[in-house]
């Protein structure tokens, strides 16, 4: 008595152990049947802290409780069975209706539901839209198809200086569906005129530059459009940055047609008239074809002849979406009905005279964008 006296915690630690042990020793044909144990290098009260590690409690085996049961219980939560689950297991075998809900006609039925409901929706919306266009004019908010190059240029093409018709007449065809309106010469108190040598002669020899502004000069390509100093006005960029215009007319090619392919052409094409639009956003842009050179010039020049021009033409003609950029072609008041550069119009087969410089304004005159007609 005295020893438990002085001692009861030792013997309390005793006593727990003893009932650990006689718990482990028990479980182990019940709770703790898969628990892990070495009877040479574990005691058997170990098994009960390696249970209840594993969320089985030392009560549970006077619940008579397998081993199975407790992983069942204390492990991942079991899935709840499904309405069609449980009625599988309520309707008798006999009636033959159990196997027809073991097939999968029923999970069937409702994709097939599901689909259906989908196409319902599928046709309500597309009669709402048919319904929210009808009356609109057709194209009028269509969004803008870009033209594809039908093919890259060839080898041989490439070596020729040839450049090739990779666009064909879809953008000229799709351009010329816009009708323009007459206007007189104040409409271009706002324009902006950027080209090579055939424009400076459009400056020089109509009284447009009244009007208008001319970022223009011998030589010019599409390469330096951006980055020439017109002879002291400064960049085009930066008449943009300062002024404020509703039209901008663009006119190079003729000077590009012994250098590249039409691919690279319309790529450097496509980069500045984006950067105009850019700087400018509310401007309409007008990307002129180049003019056509003479039926002389076209026969006996390799490079610089019409059938080069008209493939670069067709290939700028695609940018045009009749809202905000537009293509228009002066070839239209100054060639032949071989479509060459006029004879008489022109003194070295590729420039116009002074005096028929007149008939590009004329041109421009009918070509107009008025806000309603680009409505």
């Amino acid at each position: 008595m005295n020893f438990i006296k002085k001692c009861p915690f030792f013997l309390l630690l005793i006593g727990t152990g003893l009932i650990f042990t006689i718990i482990g020793i028990a479980g182990r044909m019940s709770i703790y049947a898969e628990q892990e144990y070495h009877p040479l290098t574990t005691p058997v009260l170990a098994v009960m802290f390696t249970g209840i590690n594993d969320g089985i409690y030392p009560w549970q085996v006077f619940a008579g409780e397998s081993a199975q049961t407790m992983a069942q219980g204390n492990g991942a939560e079991e899935t709840p069975k499904s309405e069609l689950e449980r009625e599988q297991e309520t309707v008798p075998e006999e009636d033959g209706t159990a196997d027809a809900l073991d097939a999968p006609q029923p999970e069937t039925d409702v994709s097939a539901n599901a689909l259906a409901k989908e196409e319902t929706d599928t046709s309500e919306e597309e009669t709402e839209e048919s319904e929210e266009n009808e009356g609109q004019p057709e194209g009028e908010d269509a969004p803008f198809e870009k033209i594809e190059p039908a093919r890259a240029s060839t080898q041989e093409e490439i070596q020729n200086h040839i450049s090739a018709d990779l666009y064909g007449d879809a953008g000229v065809l799709r351009a010329a569906e816009y009708e323009f309106s007459a206007v007189d010469e104040s409409y271009f108190d706002d324009a902006l005129f950027i080209g090579d040598s055939r424009t400076v002669g459009l400056r020089d020899y109509t009284d447009l530059s009244e009007h208008a502004d001319f970022y223009c000069e011998t030589s010019l390509t599409i390469y330096k459009v951006l980055e020439e100093d017109f002879g002291g006005q400064g960049t085009v960029e930066e008449a943009l940055e300062n002024n404020a215009y509703g039209k901008i007319f663009l006119m190079v090619g003729i000077n590009e047609l012994g250098r590249g392919t039409t691919e690279e052409y319309m790529a450097e094409y496509t980069k500045v008239v984006e950067r105009l639009h850019e700087l400018e956003p509310e401007a309409k842009i007008f990307v002129q074809g180049v003019m056509r050179v003479s039926g002389e010039k076209n026969s006996s020049d390799a490079i610089f002849n019409n059938s080069n021009i008209n493939a670069r033409n067709n290939a700028i003609a695609t940018l045009a979406d009749n809202k905000q950029i537009f293509y228009i072609d002066v070839n239209e008041a100054v060639c032949d009905e071989e479509g060459n550069l006029i004879k008489d119009y022109t003194f070295d087969q590729i420039h116009l005279l002074g005096a028929y410089y007149d008939l590009w304004k004329q041109f421009l005159l009918v070509h107009g964008v008025t806000d309603d007609a680009a409505g």
